[in-house]
Order: structure tokens, then C-alpha cells, then sequence
């Protein structure tokens, strides 16, 4: 039997909202006592020095495969690249390192960041190289632009018609590069170098070492089949195999759950099995996922008032007969369903599709509804009508938020985005996530943007609409566990649970506190210690 004495804790354990002192000990991996003193016996100790112990945070929407694979790749983000030459330098720094005619492929570009505040051109990429096909992906992962010889390569010309739910942008009649939304994207990924398995292993060793660094217990891979199709999931079968700490659970396209050889067919509860034997139950299959939108700040979100900058509203992705017979197909077999929907009428198309699930009477899984960025009040009331649950893509406040105020949505709609108060207030359960690698991955950093809801100038959206810090932490843990229904084993502190604990340096419950991943000490999962600041 495996036991450690945590002594000297200042013990935050999301069932009360106020820190108190004792010791923890640990039995082959779950609490089993806690108490103002515990002897010392023949277990391991660890002296907290008076720290703060909480539960590990659990993050239910992000992308550990492509952030991992990112990490190759050209990095475009924002704290990198200021204008597009920057851009074009980087660009031309891989291409002189590479072998002719390589693909050359940049991550991180948002076009609203730049000083000029608009897109590289099909002619600027042509610039760095004609022979080499060039192609960056959009910080959003619902776009992305293409140099001559990679739109060539992927066969797409000006009388290409556009795909459904997609479109390759033009000027004068001209291709410009642009691909909008991930049907379009989707006819050039096929054409790029495809990573091994063995480097998709890779990546997401290196995203399961970050995530344990910055206090995440369990993450949820938020749509295997984005990266690369049925790849995706080969990867992760083989990655789970391995002996590995960070609890996953897995997202499946729908498409991939209705094509792919391997899982098409399969009802719930038979693939939750198998992944669930294949990891030894370190991982289990989370739910299908859909996307009714694209995003905010490339105009594709679905609304129900034109954008601020542009007369569209953009549009709904699945027509809506087909999307609730989708759903009635996977609820049928029995799987909780996600459905990306930024916009606030993808959102109401969401909740109109989810309400006809309620007509099976043995259905009784978690229907997700992720972002919900402009939803109303009116929409968070029938979601909780409706039994629906949500996760709030909060980090646009602060990333994204001044263009949304300025340019994208206007004053009225950025005052009330992400309104994770209205859920808090209705009863509504939710959760918080960064959609890494859309933004950094930090669970603390989330936090702290839910509760200031301040952009990077400094103005605050919605000042009625901020989170207390416990709701927030308490989205990230508590609800993060009732969300995947997992509250039996995780979320709190308490006896009888999983010991998945973060131990931090100050108490992220005071106000004078600046939540940072600085704070974090150690981490834990199943009462193993993971991570320790050196």
C-alpha cells in the first residue's frame, strides 16, 4: 500500500469557501482521512509549509493534439509577430532551412493583432517563396490562408465551388488565399506532411508536461478527428496505452464516429469500454461533438443581428432538420452530445435540436452546448430548461475582447459576452476552458479573467457580469467533475476521493492575490506528485 501524509495545509476544498488547516493522508492514490493533525506513521510526508491544497483543476475543452503538433511549427502568435513582415520574416527563416519545395507551415496568425489589422495577402506569401507551399493557420482553427503553390497543390482554383459551411475567399474573382471555416480548410489539411504516429505521440507527452505544470488533473481533448481525420484517434489509442498521469477524456467528431471504419457503428457504451480497457481507465470517451458555428473574429459565428463591422450575420453550419436528427441518431445509441455554437443563433439552434432529445425517455446523458460567447438571457434560461449544460470561453474577454467591443460585436454584445454570471445565478451548470491552443492554456489565468473580465487595454466587459473567485475556481473544479459526471472521484477534497490536489503558494481566494501559474507548487494525480517548482 502506497500512503503520503500531507502536513501543515491550509486545505481549500471547494465545499466551503474558506481555507482551514490540517493534514491530508493519502492511500494508493484516494483520501482517506483529514483532520486538524495526523500522526506521523510509516508513510511518506510532505510538508506544505502552510500552502494552499485544492483539488486539480479540470479542464473540459481544449486541443492537446494540435497544441502539441504546433509546437513545430512556425510560431505566428501575437507575442511573436507585431506586422506581416514579421510575418514574412519568420516565414523566410524555415524556408532557408528547408529543402526545396517543402511545405512550410505557420500557427498562431490572427490578423486582428497585427498593425496593419488585416489579412497577409495571397501576393505577400507568394513573396516569401513561390516554390515552396506556404500555409498558416489562423489562431482560431476556423481559417487559414495559402500561398499560390499550396492552393495549387490542393487542387483549388477559381471555379472551385465553395464547400458547404466553407468558402475560398476572392477578390475581382481572384482566389485571395483565405479559407474560411473548416469545410474550406478542410480540402487543403489533406495536402500538408502528415506527422507520424510516433510524433503525435509526442505532441501529446509534451501537451500532457505542460498541462500537469499549470495544475490540470484532467483534460478533455475537445474534438479528436480536427487535426487529422481518423489519425487522430490511431494516435491517441496508442497514446493511452502508454503509462501516463493526466487523466484524458476523448471528443469524437461525429463524422469520424459515423465514417471511420474503426468506430463507426459502436454505441456508447461499447467504445467508452474499449478506450476505457485500452488505458487501463485512464482515459474514457467523453461525447460527440458538432459544430453549428465557426468564430467571432473572422465573421462566422452565427447571429441574430448583423456583426458590428459587417452587415451579415453569418450562418448556422448543419441545416436544422438534419442537426436534430443527428442528434436523435447519437442520443439513440446513447452518447452525450457537444455542440460548438458561438454565435446566439447557432445557440438557439442548439438548444431547439437539444429540446427534441428530451422526447426520448431513456436518455439521461449530459447535453454541452461550448463557448455560448453571445448567448442571451433568454438562451441561458432554456438552456437550464432544458437541462442543458455549457462551458464559457472566457479568455476572449482579454484576448479578443477590445476587438469584439470595437469592431466585431459593438459595446451592447461585448459588455455581455460569455455571461457565465447569468449561469451562475440561474442554477445553470457550466465550466470555463481557453480552447488552447486558440489561447495559452492556464486554468488560473482563466480565472482570473472570469472575475476581472478585463481586455488587454484594460477595459473591463461588463463589470455586473464578473465571476467571485470561488464561483470561478469552483467552475474549474466542482462543476468541471459534475460536467463529467465524474463528482464521485474528483473535484473537491474530500474523503473518499481521487487525490488529484494542486498545492499553491498563496491563497487564490484573496483578492490582493494575482493568480498566475507562478502560484503552482505541485501537482498530484492520484496521490502521486507530478510536478514540483524547481
Amino acid at each position: 500500500m502506497t500512503t503520503l501524509l500531507i502536513k501543515n495545509a491550509n486545505i481549500i476544498d471547494m465545499i466551503f469557501d474558506t481555507p482551514y488547516f490540517g493534514d491530508i493522508l493519502i492511500e494508493d492514490g484516494k483520501i482517506v482521512h483529514i483532520d486538524e493533525e495526523i500522526a506521523v506513521g510509516d508513510e511518506d510526508v510532505l510538508d506544505a509549509e502552510g500552502r494552499f491544497v485544492l483539488p486539480g483543476f479540470i479542464d473540459t475543452h481544449s486541443h492537446l493534439l494540435l497544441y502539441g503538433l504546433y509546437k513545430s511549427l512556425v510560431d505566428l502568435t501575437p507575442e511573436t509577430v507585431k506586422n506581416v513582415s514579421d510575418i514574412q520574416d519568420a516565414l523566410k527563416a524555415r524556408v532557408a532551412d528547408s529543402p526545396a519545395g517543402e511545405w512550410i507551415v505557420g500557427h498562431g496568425y490572427s490578423e486582428i493583432e497585427l498593425e496593419e489589422d488585416r489579412h497577409i495577402t495571397i501576393e505577400e506569401l507568394d513573396a516569401v517563396s513561390t516554390d515552396h507551399p506556404i500555409y498558416i493557420r489562423h489562431s482560431s482553427a476556423h481559417m487559414g490562408v495559402a500561398n499560390s503553390r499550396a492552393l495549387e497543390i490542393a487542387g483549388i482554383t477559381a471555379d472551385t465551388p465553395d464547400p458547404d459551411g466553407g468558402y475560398f475567399a476572392r477578390t475581382d474573382g481572384k482566389l485571395n488565399g483565405l479559407l474560411f471555416e473548416l469545410p474550406a480548410v478542410e480540402v487543403l489539411l489533406p495536402h500538408l506532411p502528415k506527422p507520424t504516429k510516433e510524433e503525435m505521440i509526442h505532441a501529446l507527452e509534451s501537451a500532457e508536461s505542460d498541462y500537469i505544470e499549470r495544475g490540470i488533473t484532467t483534460a478533455t481533448e475537445a474534438c479528436v478527428g480536427l487535426a487529422h481525420g481518423a489519425d487522430d484517434y490511431d494516435a491517441f489509442t496508442a497514446y493511452i496505452q502508454q503509462d501516463n498521469d493526466l487523466k484524458l477524456r476523448l471528443m469524437i467528431d461525429y463524422h469520424l464516429l459515423m465514417e471511420s471504419e474503426a468506430l463507426k457503428g459502436f454505441s456508447f457504451s461499447e467504445l467508452k469500454e474499449r478506450i476505457e480497457t485500452l488505458s487501463d481507465g485512464q482515459c474514457t470517451l467523453d461525447s460527440a461533438k458538432f459544430f453549428q458555428d465557426g468564430s467571432i473574429q473572422i465573421n462566422t459565428a452565427a447571429l441574430t443581428r448583423d456583426y458590428h463591422n459587417v452587415a451579415d450575420k453569418s450562418h448556422i453550419i448543419i441545416p436544422q432538420e438534419k442537426l436534430e436528427a443527428l442528434y436523435l441518431d447519437f442520443a439513440g445509441r446513447g452518447y452525450p452530445l457537444t455542440t460548438h455554437g458561438n454565435g446566439d443563433a447557432a445557440i438557439k439552434s442548439i438548444i431547439k435540436a437539444y429540446s427534441k432529445v428530451d422526447a426520448l425517455s431513456d436518455y439521461d446523458e449530459v447535453k454541452r452546448i461550448e463557448h455560448i460567447q453571445t448567448g442571451e438571457y433568454a438562451d441561458i434560461e432554456a438552456m437550464k430548461a432544458h437541462h442543458i449544460d455549457g462551458s464559457f470561453f472566457t479568455n476572449h474577454i482579454y484576448y479578443f475582447g477590445d476587438k469584439h467591443y470595437e469592431k466585431f460585436l459593438g459595446p451592447e454584445r461585448a459588455e455581455k459576452m460569455d455571461p457565465a454570471r447569468w449561469a451562475e445565478d440561474l442554477g445553470v451548470l457550466y465550466t470555463l476552458h481557453s480552447d488552447c491552443p486558440v489561447t495559452p492554456i492556464s486554468p488560473l489565468d482563466t480565472i482570473r479573467i472570469a472575475c476581472d473580465r478585463k481586455t488587454k487595454s484594460g477595459r473591463v466587459l461588463g463589470e455586473d457580469m464578473k465571476l467571485t473567485r470561488f464561483e470561478a475556481l469552483k467552475a474549474m473544479t466542482v462543476n468541471g467533475a459534475k460536467l463529467n459526471r465524474t463528482e464521485d472521484q474528483n473535484g473537491t477534497v474530500d474523503i473518499g476521493k481521487d487525490a488529484d490536489l494542486i498545492i499553491l503558494d498563496e491563497n487564490p481566494l484573496d483578492e490582493d492575490i494575482v493568480l498566475s501559474d507562478a502560484l503552482i507548487h505541485y501537482t498530484f494525480i492520484n496521490g502521486r506528485m507530478v510536478y514540483r517548482k524547481s
